[in-house]
């Protein structure tokens, strides 16, 4: 196994940062939007509203013709489409129950790759452990190199320190993988 060191440069953005569980929901979200195909459309707002629309309408005449499986059926695909649809709230909080004990995360993002320590941890990842990143309003995703680009690592953009830190963030994230 070949070391992989961070190095600290003129290039180096920090963050500090607890994980909270809108971040950590929101990362889910981009996750799922990202990821595409049959997983992007059955997460998809509009598509969940078309469900739980149907499924009231199936209540609805199952209830006035008396038939059963008519009710049966639109109870499922409503309760389906509101799991579906709270999945990266309840997602993101078996997240942070398990790495709550974690405590204060501090990242250091720089030309060598990422370098994470909290309480229990000291973790050094080189470029090569991502695939690509991608961005919303919270947080930016570090995204496996594998098909899927499941979630690797959550970076926090209100944890960047220093003047135009999220840009500089950016930048660096630019140079080194692929936005998605």
């Amino acid at each position: 196994m070949t070391e992989q060191a961070v190095v600290l440069d003129e290039e180096t953005v920090e963050l500090e940062f607890m994980q909270l569980r809108e971040d950590m929901a929101d990362a889910v979200r981009l996750v799922i939007r990202k990821r595409g195909g049959v997983t992007r459309l059955l997460n998809h707002p509009a598509f969940l509203a078309c469900v739980v629309s149907a499924g009231i309408v199936l209540v609805v005449l199952g209830v006035l013709s008396g038939v059963a499986a008519g009710v049966g059926w639109g109870v499922g695909l409503t309760v389906w489409a509101v799991a579906v649809f709270l999945n990266p709230g309840t997602s993101a909080g078996r997240m942070l129950e398990a790495n709550r004990h974690h405590g204060l995360i501090r990242i250091t993002v720089g030309s060598g790759g990422v370098r994470m320590v909290s309480e229990h941890s000291d973790l050094r990842m080189g470029w090569a452990n991502f695939g690509s990143y991608a961005e919303s309003g919270r947080v930016f995703v570090l995204r496996s190199p594998d098909r899927a680009g499941n979630c690797a690592l959550v970076l926090v953009k209100q944890g960047v320190r220093g003047e135009r830190g999220v840009e500089r963030l950016r930048e660096l994230l630019d140079r080194h993988l692929a936005r998605v």
